[in-house]
């Protein structure tokens, strides 16, 4: 059964002095550098899903904008039409929603907790790294990522060595 990971965006972004800092000048680097770390460090094995307060545009798989709602009533409404909770995470400090999600049964991660596994990362954001503005290497879901596998790896090394 696949994991799910639903983030409370806003809520995890204000919480991160650098990404709170980020939002202040620029809302979509500061939701941009959150995803990209996000799925760096979580994006194999499960489904993750962003919801973000406010309206925008953008139709990317998994990122959600709650639009004249609120994210929390986005996530409750996700919670509600799931069955088995069990394997849901819920990222949020928000007193409302982890009530809710801990009340289903789901796995409840504080922002400030979830935060502390890449906060070294999100500290780097704006930082120049490999000549680029980290904020520039942000891969949207339809690029292939920029890595390759360890058996893909092997192969071109036999190919071209």
């Amino acid at each position: 059964m696949k994991k799910f990971i639903l983030i409370d965006g806003n809520n995890v972004i204000h919480k991160s002095q650098a990404l709170k800092q980020l939002f202040i000048k620029d809302k979509i680097a500061a939701r941009r550098s959150l995803i990209e770390k996000v799925k760096t460090r979580f994006g194999s094995g499960c489904k993750i899903e962003f919801y973000f307060d406010g309206h925008s545009d953008s139709k990317s798989s998994g990122i959600f904008f709650s639009g004249n709602k609120t994210a929390d009533e986005l996530i409750r409404s996700r919670l509600e039409r799931s069955e088995d909770h069990r394997n849901f995470t819920v990222v949020s400090s928000d007193t409302y929603i982890t009530g809710l999600a801990k009340a289903c049964g789901c796995i409840v991660r504080s922002s400030e907790e979830f935060l502390g596994e890449f906060q070294k990362d999100i500290e780097n954001d704006g930082k120049v790294f490999n000549g680029k503005n980290i904020n520039e290497r942000f891969i949207p879901d339809s690029e292939k990522p920029v890595s390759l596998s360890r058996k893909e790896l092997d192969f071109y090394r036999k190919k071209f060595s």
